[in-house]
């Protein structure tokens, strides 16, 4: 088996537009939505701050731009030490099983070492085997937590929708146990 030679570099002004490229590669293949300007400017405006919202790594194998892993940080209380996200981890097709998703793990790895990080965190979309499999062979360990999302601007929290409400449904809970009670006198 031929030797990689895989260079990392962080994400910088310089290779920004590589990063996009992988970026909107990585979307093609999962068949998601591609980048449309505002969002390629507000990514670039974040990486670029001083204390940047998110880093970003890129690996390069000779010319060829093949993989990047984003990070994030945020804060464990139960711990009271930082937490890192692994936020993406992606390789190009043509360079999966050559050891560069895992030399980006070790990196991301590496990084939440040199933050005093108790944990770092990865999040896989349910149906996604290969990730499973691939953060678990590398020493991962699944957690009995399930990931939500809320968009903010869609958020109806406390509204019922139709639905009994949180405080309705307690309601008729405790309700429900009271009349329990007082039958079985």
């Amino acid at each position: 088996m031929r030797e990689i030679l895989l260079q990392i570099e962080q994400l910088n002004k310089e290779n920004f537009d590589n990063f996009i490229d992988l970026l909107s590669r990585c979307r093609e293949s999962n068949k998601t939505h591609s980048f449309d300007v505002p969002v390629i400017n507000r990514l670039k405006e974040d990486a670029c701050l001083i204390n940047p919202k998110y880093e970003a790594y890129l690996g390069k194998i000779g010319l060829d731009w093949v993989a990047y892993a984003i990070i994030i940080m945020s804060y464990s209380t139960f711990m009271a030490l930082p937490d890192l996200s692994v936020e993406e981890i992606y390789v190009l097709d043509n360079y999966r099983n050559l050891g560069i998703g895992a030399a980006m793990l070790k990196l991301c790895v590496r990084r939440a070492k040199k933050k005093g990080c108790g944990n770092v965190n990865l999040v896989v979309p349910v149906g996604n085997k290969k990730s499973k499999i691939f953060f678990e062979f590398n020493g991962s360990v699944p957690t009995n937590y399930i990931s939500y999302k809320i968009d903010p601007y869609a958020s109806k929290i406390g509204k019922s929708a139709g639905k009994l409400t949180y405080a309705d449904f307690i309601r008729k809970k405790n309700t429900t146990k009271f009349s329990r009670l007082n039958s079985a006198k």
